[in-house]
């Protein structure tokens, strides 16, 4: 069972690196709805507003 929990946690731990990853790539924002994604596009993929100049968010 110890092998299982520690499998588990390893699990997780790779989950969350990857979702932290992914956030810290994100560097465009829609400006209607303020969706993050990490490539421009001429429609936001989330509410279809179309993108209009630069997206970049400034960190």
């Amino acid at each position: 069972m110890g092998l299982f929990n520690e499998v588990g946690r390893q699990v997780e731990k790779f989950k969350q690196t990857a979702k932290n990853a992914a956030k810290s790539a994100e560097t465009y924002q829609c400006p209607a709805c303020g969706e993050k994604f990490d490539s421009t596009h001429e429609q936001c993929p989330e509410c279809g507003e179309e993108m209009v100049g630069s997206t970049e968010t400034e960190n």
